[in-house]
């Protein structure tokens, strides 16, 4: 048994109808996953009331929960990926507009005896913690940033001669945010699964040793904490435990004044590998 224990939470955001996470526990395949779907822009709901962010994280959900292990992280990414695509098609969402497709951050592993297998999009996080406790980010947040890039990005499209209003339009927040979303899987912008074919291309995946690593965590980015880093995060999760990490993260948002997201993580704490 590669997995001594699996934890794991999920808090609505108080702001939502429901719950735009999904995880992914699939302990015979030793695969597990935080997914964070990706608020819409439009009001679409299917016949029961769910969004596009909802529908996009439960499809890769869906996905992952069934794999029997060994199939391939990647190939079962490109295959929720062209299901994502076809349920919008059904549904005839406008896939050529970056604001209409329905989308979601993916972060999973697939812990086998030897190695461990991870693929991500987006700024849904995969980090890990090796025998001696330092913790180490293995994946990159993407979507950070991103408001900057697409400004800067608009400035050199008005200075190749492009058409294209001035920044006061873009201050309204919905047509920055449409913007940013033209940007999903094209270069200088960001990575999820929205169905592109591009997506893919922009999938971060790899293979790291089992050898040396205590513990992964997953986690969607409504656990970042605004006055923490990822490791610091890791850190204090450590010491305290998810529960009480995210209340603690909870009050200090509601504090502040911020913006409170979903909250979803899974954390994997691994037997030891003997020595060689």
């Amino acid at each position: 048994m590669n997995v001594t224990s699996v934890e794991h939470i999920q808090k609505k955001s108080p702001v939502k109808k429901e719950c735009e996470d999904a995880f992914v526990l699939n302990p015979q395949a030793g695969i597990y996953g935080v997914l964070d779907g990706a608020t819409p822009l439009v009001c679409f709901e299917d016949e029961a009331g769910h969004n596009g962010a909802y529908l996009a994280a439960q499809i890769f959900k869906a996905k992952l929960d069934q794999l029997s292990g060994g199939e391939g992280l990647a190939q079962a990414v490109e295959e929720a990926n062209i299901h994502l695509r076809e349920e919008m098609e059904k549904y005839a969402v406008q896939v050529d507009l970056g604001e209409e497709r329905w989308s979601t951050c993916v972060a999973a592993v697939e812990v086998m005896n030897d190695h461990i297998q991870y693929v991500q999009l987006g700024d849904s996080m995969i980090l890990i913690e090796d025998e001696e406790g330092k913790v180490t980010v293995l994946t990159s947040d993407s979507v950070k940033g991103i408001s900057e890039r697409a400004k800067q990005k608009r400035a050199e499209g008005r200075k190749a001669g492009e058409e294209i209003p001035p920044e006061s339009y873009y201050d309204i927040r919905m047509n920055k945010l449409r913007y940013n979303r033209r940007l999903a899987n094209v270069e200088g912008g960001y990575t999820v699964a929205n169905g592109m074919p591009e997506v893919m291309d922009c999938l971060d995946q790899g293979t790291i040793s089992r050898r040396g690593v205590r513990s992964l965590l997953l986690i969607s980015d409504g656990l970042f904490h605004p006055k923490l880093s990822l490791e610091e995060t890791y850190h204090r999760i450590r010491e305290v435990g998810l529960e009480a990490y995210v209340q603690e993260l909870t009050e200090h948002l509601n504090k502040h004044a911020l913006h409170i997201d979903d909250r979803t993580a899974v954390w994997i704490k691994l037997k030891e590998v003997p020595p060689l």
